[in-house]
């Protein structure tokens, strides 16, 4: 394994490392990193970290990406790869979170060369490099203005969705990956869901850089509806009527954009609710 006392010095060091975690677990299926991804908080405790994606990690991996991935996304695939290789005899044993400190400050350490490496005036005329570095963590992306039409369709969501347009306006990168989202699973609004995507990617959101991967060619209602059945997971896994609603809300968007599996969650929390959940999607 790695050595943690071995700090890369900038970006293309650190995505060396990544590799070398990688090919020291040897070199497990992306969708095998990807599946455990889904169980993290069951593992570790930890769910506030994202899921991966096949193509996420290969972009990572190949340095495709014009920015360094986020902590977060780095805690997830770390873990991964150190279960993976657990699971199948290469390791051992799992050290878990215990070895993440080590990669924060790795990460912290490629991002503080980008920024302390600035161009002397004899090499400002030569092109910038390749690689950019990644707004810091919590840095918010640009406000963005909603139209009359997207602004009534979250809102169509219940107080979730109202709340969603106010962090959304205030430059929030998780309202605006699930604004985008919940107007994803619409197959005729995935162009306008597009630049709210690139919003929220630009300042480093895992889902919203997944979701943009997993559709090149533009939003894919499909693709809208998986991550918003996450989200609904997530929601419901905290067992409260708050976190029900906010799956709710989820779930029917999911069921939108073809995730019909996810009319059985809805069932479910509806047959344990005292009352009518709030939180009605268009139409629903």
């Amino acid at each position: 394994m790695i050595d943690d006392a071995s700090r890369p010095a900038g970006p293309d060091d650190f995505i060396g490392a990544l590799n070398a975690l990688y090919d020291s677990c040897n070199r497990p299926p992306y969708r095998k990193l990807a599946e455990v991804s889904e169980h993290l908080g069951e593992l570790y405790g930890r769910r506030d970290l994202p899921s991966l994606s096949t193509t996420g990690i290969f972009d990572v991996l190949a340095g495709r990406r014009k920015r360094l991935p986020s902590a977060a996304w780095v805690a997830s695939f770390v873990l991964c790869c150190q279960r993976r290789a657990w699971q199948t005899g290469v390791r051992s044993d799992d050290p878990g979170t215990a070895s993440l400190p080590g990669w924060q400050a790795r990460l912290r350490a490629a991002r503080s060369a980008v920024r302390d490496d600035v161009p002397s005036p004899r090499s400002a005329d030569r092109e910038a490099p390749e690689r950019a570095l990644a707004p810091p963590d919590g840095e918010p992306a640009r406000p963005v203005r909603l139209t009359e039409s997207q602004r009534a369709t979250v809102a169509g969501y219940g107080p979730h969705g109202r709340g969603l347009l106010g962090r959304a306006a205030a430059g929030d990168a998780d309202a605006l990956y699930r604004v985008a989202v919940l107007l994803g699973t619409d197959p005729a609004r995935g162009g306008e869901a597009v630049p709210l995507l690139i919003e929220a990617a630009a300042a480093g959101h895992p889902g919203a850089l997944d979701l943009l991967d997993a559709s090149p060619d533009g939003l894919d209602a499909r693709e809208a509806a998986c991550h918003a059945h996450h989200l609904g997971d997530r929601a419901g896994r905290s067992g409260d009527r708050a976190g029900g609603e906010v799956a709710l809300v989820y779930y029917k968007a999911a069921v939108q954009g073809g995730r019909l599996d996810a009319a059985f969650a809805i069932t479910e929390i509806l047959r344990h609710a005292d009352g009518s959940p709030g939180g009605r999607g268009p139409g629903g």
